[in-house]
């Protein structure tokens, strides 16, 4: 047994080194830019996974029944590779403690997803998909992937996975990076569809996980309507668990509350169900999100959520927002699945807003997250206008909102010097990585004459 001087240099030794791989982004959403995973399974019965850097390397690998996989410890310090999802060994297969140079080999003889993580170092995970005979699944889409430590599945659970979301139902791609998800009238309602389903998302370039969609995109689709609307909300579960769907600050019916285990069942997969009601509330900014008897953090941090936008009657489904020249939308969240984001990504794959001189803009900042951001714009002043979605008896000037997790806010600003203004959270560890470079919840207002 090692001793307990060995077992705290380990531990400092893996943190000093976790500090220089992983900077600021929060546990589990780790980026990898040279693990990558086959797109097919591999036929050779022997394959290596190289343990170095505190990560595997390639973190998740596509092999037949029949294959023996070794992995190899390359680092100073001791790892295990221990099978089981969000570090709970399942007992399929256990290293034990690997020290530099050690190898550990254990051959698949079912086919099913395999995740395995470091019972030392909780950032290591790794993914074994094993298919039988010589035919390929669904996952064969899954080149360069990382699956982090919130993996939704556990040791020999099986389930498909989309390709890179870029979004499903043909939505239109906006200037802040989000879908507006379309609707069609039915019967004087505007019935929009949402589908929950399991895809791959690259948060920034490198960096890429599993998520947990709605239509394929993190934020799911912004919704927008007018006041006074009457909607049908139509989602299906391709999830591999139950879900359902909360219209966050919007006052419905409690039986369209969405509240599993409450306000209705769980939505099981391969079910749909169907929200109706009207908007009752003011215009201004609102969510959804997932809302499940049970798991509600792990499905939000999945990436379950998204922008609900109520405009002024009469306004249209594509329109900007009465006396404003551009509107945008900032989702912020900090979910161990994708790190610091804003619209999902992390900068600098974060949107570049456009605006001109004199422009008016409009802002619906949502927080998402588990954590308070205050929000920062560079070389102007903002006025805050409403908070979750009601107006503020009087605007307030500011240049930093200290937005906290569920909260919406509407805030306006004039465009009126040209420069590339970023907007960020003021926390510098969530902005910045070990080397002291710009990432995470970040975005900028580039304003032009």
């Amino acid at each position: 047994m090692r001793s307990m001087i060995q077992r705290i240099w380990v531990m400092v030794a893996a943190f000093g080194l976790l500090g220089m791989t992983v900077g600021c982004q929060p546990q589990g959403a780790s980026q990898q830019t040279d693990n990558t995973a086959s797109s097919a399974p591999i036929q050779s019965h022997a394959v290596t996974v190289d343990i170095k850097n505190f990560a595997y390397s390639p973190e998740t690998i596509h092999i037949m029944t029949g294959t023996t996989v070794t992995w190899r410890n390359d680092d100073s310090v001791s790892h295990t590779v221990t099978s089981g999802a969000n570090q709970k060994a399942d007992g399929v297969f256990d290293s034990k403690d690997m020290a530099h140079g050690q190898t550990f080999s254990y051959t698949f003889s079912k086919p099913g997803t395999y995740h395995y993580f470091c019972a030392y170092h909780p950032i290591m995970t790794g993914t074994v998909i094993v298919t039988a005979g010589s035919s390929s699944s669904g996952a064969d889409n899954m080149a360069g992937m990382n699956m982090s430590n919130a993996s939704p599945s556990s040791g020999t659970e099986k389930y498909t996975i989309a390709p890179l979301g870029t979004g499903t139902s043909g939505e239109p791609k906006q200037a802040d990076d989000l879908r507006l998800l379309p609707y069609t009238m039915e019967d004087g309602y505007k019935v929009f569809h949402l589908t929950a389903e399991p895809v791959w998302w690259q948060v920034k370039p490198g960096q890429k996980v599993e998520a947990w969609a709605y239509n394929g995109s993190v934020p799911g689709p912004e919704i927008k309507v007018d006041q006074g609307d009457k909607v049908k909300i139509v989602v299906t579960n391709k999830l591999p668990e139950g879900t359902t769907v909360h219209w966050h600050g919007l006052d419905v019916p409690f039986s369209q509350d969405g509240t599993g285990g409450v306000s209705q069942p769980d939505i099981k997969p391969g079910q749909t169900w169907t929200y109706t009601f009207t908007v009752t509330a003011p215009p201004g900014t609102y969510m959804y999100h997932s809302h499940p008897m049970t798991d509600m953090e792990k499905q939000e941090d999945m990436g379950l959520f998204g922008p609900f936008i109520v405009e002024p009657k009469g306004t249209g489904w594509t329109q900007v927002h009465p006396g404003y020249q551009d509107e945008y939308t900032l989702v912020v969240n900090d979910s161990p699945q994708f790190g610091y984001t804003i619209n999902g990504l992390s900068y600098p794959a974060t949107p570049v807003l456009p605006a001109k001189v004199g422009d008016k803009v409009l802002v619906h900042l949502v927080n998402i997250g588990s954590m308070n951001h205050p929000m920062h714009l560079h070389g102007m002043h903002f006025q805050l206008l409403e908070q979750d979605g009601y107006p503020l008896p009087a605007p307030q000037t500011m240049d930093t909102v200290d937005t906290a997790p569920g909260t919406t806010y509407d805030l306006a600003f004039v465009a009126n010097q040209p420069g590339k203004w970023l907007f960020h959270c003021h926390i510098t560890a969530h902005v910045t990585d070990s080397q002291g470079n710009m990432t995470g919840m970040i975005t900028m207002f580039d304003v032009k004459n």
